[in-house]
């Protein structure tokens, strides 16, 4: 797929207008919340969970004029339905505080958070808006190339009354687990039970082995064994399932179906990068799995997992009416994969060896830098197998470019 077949010029553009507009109605004070370097660590904080406190500038804080015009910045980041998916997992979290009144101080729908990293319109620059069961995140390079992941909602209770976000990821899961025959079903069901939480658990860049965490620690009865992690656990090179290229065109097409349903969370010309991006490498290369039960109001989890893709979905907690999905990209999550493109267009080889060193994986890192700021070099410790000798190299980059500039 050419560099011009992943560009997204107009949703790039619209996103980095609306969020200058946003910044510009905020106070000084605001700003300072909101606003946050684009090398952050924090900008891999994709939390989701229900907390106390939470960094960025929270929609409890905004004006009517400010929060119309954090909305218009939602809208950028997602396609109509994905809009309405993001208000209901919000308006569910009033319903879960009536539930639930001795903890409504965690479920406070005020405390939903924006964070913008770098500025609007820059080389490279991106946002979040995150909190409890949403977790949207963008980085925007060369104003034309967009990573828009992690991209995570959830909803506890599932559903409750007309609010039902995710019912329609649900039933195409369920749908098509329920469509394969004996023997793929054999073969999709990696396990009796699902894990408590997503295989990959939080972590901020996908490793070649994910396993599962033991327990979900708010529900400490619902309990999986170290065999069983292994079971569930995420391989990206040997991924465990039914394989999309023993399907016949029918089933291959279903799967699409539910692939399709959450790259369209996304604006349509993002979801459309998306899903010919995954056409063009094979929708035979993906893989299906399923664990738990079969039928709705069982615990159950599915993931779809491909070498650009993983969609993890359970709903384990709450004995299944608590619901958890996300959209990733092992090769791109929070641009890793745009951003080494940037560096490829305008900073040459060495530099894009860099970068791509430190999108991945290092064990230590040591920059230095002259007084006068004109020369900087970074050297790196990269893993690159178990500890024996011969394993570490070093690495070291000169130039005459400041380290605050890409």
């Amino acid at each position: 797929m050419s560099d011009e077949d992943r560009a997204v010029p107009e949703t790039a553009g619209r996103m980095a207008k609306a969020a200058a507009a946003f910044l510009a109605g905020l106070t000084e004070e605001q700003r300072g919340k909101a606003c946050f370097a684009f090398g952050d660590a924090q900008r891999r904080n994709w939390s989701f969970l229900p907390v106390l406190e939470r960094a960025g500038l929270h929609i409890g804080e905004l004006d009517d004029g400010q929060r119309r015009l954090a909305d218009e910045l939602i809208v950028t980041g997602t396609s109509m339905p994905g809009y309405a998916k993001v208000v209901s997992v919000m308006a569910m979290e009033h319903v879960r505080r009536a539930l639930l009144p001795a903890l409504a101080d965690l479920f406070e729908p005020g405390r939903y958070s924006f964070r913008v990293f770098g500025s609007p319109g820059d080389a490279r620059w991106g946002w979040q808006f995150y909190g409890h069961h949403v977790s949207l995140n963008f980085t925007v390079a060369e104003g034309r190339y967009l990573s828009p992941t992690p991209c995570m909602l959830g909803s506890a209770p599932d559903s409750y009354g007309i609010l039902a976000p995710l019912a329609d990821d649900e039933e195409l899961g369920y749908r098509f687990v329920n469509s394969l025959d004996e023997g793929q079903r054999h073969a999709a069901i990696i396990h009796h039970r699902p894990p408590p939480d997503f295989a990959t658990r939080m972590v901020p860049r996908i490793g070649q082995v994910e396993r599962p965490d033991p327990v979900f620690e708010p529900e400490p009865d619902y309990v999986i064994s170290e065999d069983e992690r292994d079971i569930l656990s995420y391989i990206r090179h040997s991924p465990k399932g039914l394989p999309a290229r023993e399907l016949d065109q029918r089933r291959l097409d279903e799967l699409s179906e539910l692939v399709g349903a959450f790259a369209r969370r996304l604006p349509d010309d993002v979801a459309g990068v998306q899903m010919r991006d995954l056409e063009r490498a094979g929708l035979d290369n993906l893989t299906f799995a399923w664990a738990g039960g079969t039928e709705p109001g069982q615990r159950h989890y599915f993931r779809v997992q491909g070498p650009t893709l993983l969609i993890e979905h359970d709903n384990t907690q709450g004995n299944g009416n608590h619901i958890h999905s996300v959209w990733r990209n092992p090769a791109d999550d929070f641009g890793d994969d745009v951003l080494s493109q940037h560096y490829r267009l305008h900073h040459g080889s060495v530099d894009l060896l860099l970068a791509r060193i430190l999108c991945r994986s290092y064990v230590g890192m040591t920059v230095s830098v002259s007084p006068d700021r004109s020369c900087w070099g970074i050297w790196v410790k990269l893993y690159t197998g178990p500890p024996v000798p011969g394993t570490r190299v070093k690495t070291q980059t000169t130039s005459n470019r400041s380290p605050d500039h890409c």
